[in-house]
C-alpha cells in the first residue's frame, strides 16, 4: 500500500486554508465589533456636543436671534449624531471620500485647523516652568542654608 504524497498535501493545505480562514474571519469580526464600539462612541459624543450648545445657547434668553442660532447649531449636530448612528461605517468613509473628492481645498482647510487645533492642546497640557519675573512668591522667601 503505497501513500498518496499529493492527497496528504491537499489535505494539509486545505486544513491550513481552514485555519487561516477561521483565524482571519475571527478577526474580522473581532475588528467589527470594535469599529461598531467606536463608531457608537463617537456618536455619543457628538450629541453630548449638541447637548453642550443647546445648554450654551440657553444663557441668550434675552436674545432670540442668538439662541435661535444656537439651537440650530445644536439641531444640526444631533442631525450628524443620528446618521453616525443609521450608517454603517463603511458607509461614512464612503462619503467622507466623496466630500475630500468634491471639495479638496476644504477638506485640507479642515485638516489643518485640525492639526492645529491638537497641536495647540497638546502644547497647552505641558507643564512649563514659570519665569522668575513672573513668580508668584519672592525668591528670598525659602533661604537657603549656608554650610
Amino acid at each position: 500500500m503505497l501513500n498518496d504524497p499529493q492527497g496528504s498535501a491537499e489535505g494539509s493545505v486545505q486544513g491550513e486554508r481552514t485555519s487561516d480562514e477561521g483565524f482571519a474571519g475571527a478577526a474580522r469580526e473581532q475588528v467589527q465589533v470594535y469599529v461598531t464600539k467606536r463608531k457608537q462612541d463617537v456618536a455619543r459624543a457628538v450629541s453630548d456636543v449638541a447637548e453642550s450648545i443647546r445648554k450654551s445657547g440657553a444663557g441668550f434668553s434675552g436674545a432670540p436671534q442668538i439662541k435661535a442660532f444656537f439651537d440650530s447649531a445644536a439641531e444640526g449636530v444631533e442631525e450628524l449624531s443620528a446618521d453616525i448612528n443609521r450608517h454603517t461605517v463603511s458607509e461614512l468613509y464612503d462619503e467622507v471620500e466623496a466630500a475630500v473628492r468634491r471639495r479638496p481645498v476644504v477638506a485640507l482647510g479642515a485638516a489643518a485647523l485640525a492639526g492645529f487645533a491638537l497641536f495647540r492642546f497638546l502644547k497647552s497640557s505641558e507643564i512649563r516652568p514659570i519665569p522668575r519675573s513672573h513668580a508668584m512668591v519672592p525668591v528670598d522667601v525659602f533661604p537657603t542654608p549656608e554650610i
